[in-house]
């Protein structure tokens, strides 16, 4: 899917539509997204393991060790359960940021090489809204300036431009 051509990505609703259910729409974006998480994810860990250590010997106990890991396999599988449930929550949020600018980049790319573009409408619940509107203005007015010229005759160059004879 990431090897096909930008007018074949922006094609028809279809394509688009099945743009949509892919897992990551910008993969950088929403790679470092769920990175992070991760990260957070096991900084929480080893947190944990530290405190609950801290806690069984402040509190006393003989065998530290084989108390601990009972307390801490059972805090670890409560955690790792919640864990994909975490990254499926950010990754399908961040579709709501990086998939309107994904769309807003392509439909840029088309306007910058001339091509037509078609207003841009973000699905509800999308981020963004306020950019699709700024740009559908900007694009209209390119667009426009754009068809004058073509509508526009080419001046004659035959006409000696005014001012520029002999008095």
């Amino acid at each position: 899917m990431l090897s096909r051509s930008t007018s074949d990505r922006v094609g028809s609703p279809s394509t688009r539509k099945s743009l949509r259910r892919r897992v990551f729409v910008d993969y950088k974006l929403q790679g470092t997204i769920v990175a992070r998480i991760v990260l957070y994810w096991l900084g929480c860990q080893f947190t944990m393991a530290v405190l609950l250590f801290g806690f069984k010997a402040a509190t006393g106990g003989e065998h530290i060790a084989d108390d601990m890991s009972a307390f801490y396999r059972c805090a670890l599988f409560g955690t790792l359960g919640f864990l994909p449930l975490a990254v499926i929550d950010m990754v399908r949020l961040s579709h709501r940021f990086a998939g309107p600018m994904l769309r807003f980049r392509r439909a840029m790319q088309e306007l910058g090489r001339g091509e037509h573009v078609e207003p841009l409408r973000f699905r509800d619940g999308d981020y963004w809204q306020d950019i699709a509107t700024d740009f559908n203005a900007v694009c209209s007015r390119v667009q426009g300036q754009i068809g004058n010229r073509v509508a526009e005759p080419a001046p004659d160059e035959d006409l000696e431009p005014v001012g520029a004879g002999s008095i």
